[in-house]
C-alpha cells in the first residue's frame, strides 16, 4: 500500500535501497495486520529467512519465530475449550520496508564449521559463536564445538547436542551453514534437511 500523500518518486528510492536476496536473514521492524488476507499480517520481532525475492516491493518470507525463539508458533483449532497445535514456522509476504536485513552469523548463533580452517576436505563440526572480536582481517569468532549424544539416546536426527570441549576459533568463511539447535540440543528438522541438502549428514554422523 502507498498513502496518497506520499510522493511515488520517494517509495521508488526507498524500496530500491531495501535490496533483499533469497536466503537473506530477516527480523520483522514494523507490524502488520490485514484481516483479509492472512499471510500479510505479522508482528515486530518475528524472524526468518527470505525465499523469493524480485524487484517488488515485497518478497517471500519463510517466518520460524518470534522473541529470539524458533518454532514458537501455535495453531488454533478449537476454542471452546481451548486446542492449539504447535506449528514450526509460517509463511508471510511482507513488505521490503518493513524488514531488516540481519548478519548471517551473529553471537550465540549454531552453525557448522570446518573442522580445520580452510581445509574442507578434513572434515566439519557444530559449534556454536560465543564471542565476536574484530581484526585487521575482520570477523573473529569463538566457537564452542558440540557433540551429538551417544546410541543410548536413540537414531542420530533425535540425539540431543552438548557442548564439548574448549573453544576454537573461526572466521565467517570458515562456517559452512547457519543451523538451530531446539532448547539449546536438538537438531531442528530444517537444519536437518539443509545439512542433508548439501552433502554433509554423514560426515556429521547423522546417517
Amino acid at each position: 500500500w502507498i498513502h496518497r500523500d506520499f510522493p511515488l518518486t520517494t517509495v521508488v528510492a526507498m524500496t530500491g535501497s531495501f535490496s533483499f536476496e533469497a536466503g537473506d536473514r530477516v527480523v520483522v521492524k514494523v507490524h502488520r495486520h490485514n484481516p483479509v488476507h492472512h499471510e500479510e499480517s505479522y508482528k515486530v520481532g518475528e524472524h526468518g529467512v527470505v525465499l523469493e525475492a524480485s524487484h517488488r516491493s515485497t518478497v517471500r518470507v519463510r517466518l520460524d519465530g518470534h522473541s529470539g525463539q524458533n518454532g514458537n508458533y501455535f495453531k488454533v483449532q478449537a476454542v471452546k475449550p481451548l486446542f492449539t497445535l504447535p506449528v514450526r514456522h509460517r509463511f508471510v509476504t511482507a513488505s521490503v520496508l518493513h524488514l531488516e536485513k540481519l548478519p548471517g552469523l551473529m553471537l550465540r548463533d549454531y552453525a557448522v564449521w570446518e573442522k580445520e580452517p580452510g581445509e574442507p576436505e578434513k572434515g566439519h563440526i557444530i559449534g556454536r559463536i560465543m564471542d565476536v572480536k574484530e581484526d585487521g582481517a575482520g570477523q573473529l569468532f569463538s566457537v564452542q564445538p558440540y557433540q551429538m549424544a551417544t546410541s543410548e539416546y536413540g537414531p542420530p536426527v533425535v540425539r540431543p547436542w552438548t557442548a564439548v570441549g574448549s573453544y576454537c576459533v573461526r572466521r565467517p568463511q570458515n562456517s559452512v551453514l547457519r543451523i538451530d539447535l531446539e532448547h539449546d540440543r536438538y537438531l531442528r528438522d530444517l537444519s536437518l534437511q539443509e545439512i542433508r541438502s548439501i552433502g554433509l549428514a554423514e560426515d556429521l554422523g547423522l546417517e
